[in-house]
C-alpha cells in the first residue's frame, strides 16, 4: 500500500469537517446543471457565460478560495467544461450520463482506488465534456481530467465505456497520491517530478485495467527516435522547477522542436521500463519510488 497518509489524525478531523459541510468525494453536479439550464431559460436576455460562471463555479468557491470566480470558470472552460452555447443541449446529456450511472461508477472506483492505494479523500467534480451531445467520430474528444490538489476535475462524454472512465480517474487520482506522498504541490515540481508522476499515472492504468485502456500517446513514438530528444531537449532541463516552465516539454511545442504529447510519451516509457526490469513491486511499493531512481533504473538514463 501507498503510505500517503502522514498524520492520519489530521486527515480524519479534516474528513469529518468535509461530512458536517456536507462535502462528498463525488459531488452531485446533476443537480447544478439542472439549475444551469432553469437559469438559462428564465434569464434568456443574459449571456450564458455569465449564468454558466455564477451557477457552476460559485458552488466551488469554496474549494478554491486563492482565485476568483471568473478566472476558475475561465481556467476549467480551457481544460474541457462544456461550452455556455450548449445549454439548451445539457438536459439530454446530462439524463444520457445519469442513465450510464456515471456519479456512481466514479463513486465507487474512487473508494476502491482510496482503499488500494491508501490515497487521501479529495473532492471528485463531474461535468459534460464540450460538445458532449454531437455525433461522435474520430476527432472528438470523448473526455478529459485534471488533478489539483482542492479538487479532480473529470469532463465526460455519455458515449464513454465505463473502463475508459474508471482508467481517466485512476490517472489522475493517482497524480492526487503521487502529490500527497511528496507533499508538493504541481507548481513545485521539477520537470523529472513531473514526467514521472504522468508516467505512475498512466501506468497505474495498465496495472489495473490493461493495456487495451491506455491513452494512444503511449505509442505516438520509437524508443530510438525519443530517446534523441531525451537527450539533447530533456536531460539539461530535468531540474527546472514550475508548471509554466515544465508543460511544453510534457505537451510538446513545434518551436522547440518538441513533438506532441512527448513529455507523457517519455513518463510513461520510463515507469513502464523501470518497472519491466525491477518490478514486479508488492503493495504499490513502486508508487513510492524516487523521480531519480525510477529515471536511472529504466532504459533512458541520465548519460547523454
Amino acid at each position: 500500500m501507498l503510505l500517503l497518509i502522514k498524520n492520519s489524525r489530521v486527515h480524519k478531523n479534516k474528513r469529518a469537517r468535509k461530512r458536517r459541510c456536507g462535502v462528498l468525494p463525488v459531488l452531485d453536479t446533476r443537480t447544478w446543471m439542472y439549475d444551469f439550464l432553469k437559469a438559462c431559460k428564465e434569464q434568456h436576455l443574459k449571456n450564458p457565460y455569465f449564468i454558466q460562471c455564477d451557477v457552476l463555479c460559485s458552488s466551488l468557491k469554496n474549494l478554491f478560495p486563492d482565485i476568483s470566480v471568473e478566472e476558475l470558470h475561465y481556467h476549467l472552460l480551457t481544460i474541457g467544461l462544456f461550452e455556455p452555447s450548449e445549454w439548451k443541449a445539457i438536459e439530454q446529456t446530462v439524463y444520457r450520463m445519469e442513465k450510464s450511472s456515471m456519479w456512481e461508477l466514479v463513486s465507487q472506483e474512487y473508494e476502491r482506488l482510496k482503499r488500494k492505494w491508501n490515497g487521501p479523500e479529495i473532492p471528485i467534480i463531474i461535468f459534460p465534456i464540450r460538445n458532449a451531445h454531437l455525433t461522435r467520430n474520430k476527432n472528438t474528444v470523448l473526455k478529459n481530467g485534471a488533478a489539483f490538489k482542492e479538487a479532480i476535475f473529470l469532463f465526460l462524454s455519455p458515449d464513454l465505456q465505463k473502463e475508459e472512465i474508471m482508467a481517466l480517474l485512476a490517472h489522475e487520482y493517482n497524480h492526487v497520491c503521487r502529490l500527497a506522498y511528496l507533499g508538493k504541490d504541481e507548481k513545485q515540481l521539477s520537470l523529472k517530478e513531473a514526467l514521472i508522476i504522468e508516467g505512475f499515472g498512466e501506468f497505474a492504468v495498465k496495472e489495473l485495467y490493461g493495456e487495451k485502456w491506455l491513452a494512444p500517446w503511449i505509442n505516438f513514438y520509437s524508443f530510438d527516435e525519443t530517446v534523441e530528444i531525451w537527450k539533447k531537449k530533456f536531460i539539461p532541463s530535468l531540474n527546472i522547477v514550475g508548471k509554466e516552465k515544465y508543460d511544453v516539454f510534457l505537451y510538446g511545442k513545434n518551436n522547440r522542436h518538441l513533438p506532441k504529447w512527448i513529455g507523457y510519451h517519455i513518463g510513461f516509457q520510463i515507469v513502464d521500463s523501470f518497472h519491466s526490469l525491477y518490478g514486479p513491486f508488492k503493495d504499490g511499493g513502486l508508487y513510492t519510488k524516487t523521480a531519480d531512481e525510477v529515471i536511472a533504473g529504466s532504459t533512458f538514463r541520465y548519460e547523454s
